[in-house]
């Protein structure tokens, strides 16, 4: 199977053919910029990196921060995180669906990270982070519309929405992306 190298923040990425990567690289890596320094804030132990597919959050936290779990189904992109995020020992890769590894895990996060498909999270997601002790939730989204959805849930759970930053990754067409901080 094909793969290809991609590059953010410094960090070399190996990316196979079938598994996802944003292709405007450039955006991409501010929105993973974004992402970190909003997960950095809260000095979190422990985040979880749902939806983690070829492990770019999770490897770019992982300078930062003391323990961070992926959660990710997809074989092609879990074939690509085990090496990108192989030589990182405080990083623990969880093969699996988000709704079955994230209730209930232990150690409970501080921070949970997630960036679903477009469909955006499932009810069981929602509650076992509203179950969990993180405090914070970096949710990035690339359809407004389940976004909306998801975060009314979430507020209604308890999380206050503290900044939504979008970022264009393809000007002149729909596709932004959406980084929403929630704290509680």
């Amino acid at each position: 199977q094909q793969t290809y190298n991609e590059e953010l923040g410094g960090t070399r990425f190996r990316v196979s053919s079938p598994a996802f990567f944003q292709v405007n690289t450039r955006q991409a890596e501010r929105m993973a910029e974004l992402v970190v320094a909003r997960v950095n804030e809260v000095k979190p132990r422990v985040v979880v990196d749902a939806y983690a597919g070829v492990g770019t959050f999770a490897a770019l936290l992982a300078q930062t921060v003391p323990e961070v779990v992926t959660i990710e189904w997809s074989a092609a992109a879990g074939g690509d995180a085990e090496v990108n995020l192989g030589r990182l020992e405080n990083v623990t890769r969880v093969v699996g669906n988000v709704e079955e590894h994230l209730p209930g895990m232990q150690p409970s996060p501080d921070v949970v990270v997630v960036d679903p498909p477009r469909a955006g999270l499932q009810p069981t997601v929602i509650e076992a982070i509203l179950m969990s002790r993180a405090r914070r939730l970096v949710y990035v989204s690339c359809d407004p519309a389940t976004l909306a959805r998801d975060l009314r849930m979430l507020v209604d759970g308890g999380f206050t929405v503290d900044e939504v930053q979008p970022i264009d990754m393809f000007p002149h067409t729909q596709h932004i992306e959406n980084v929403t901080v929630l704290d509680r």
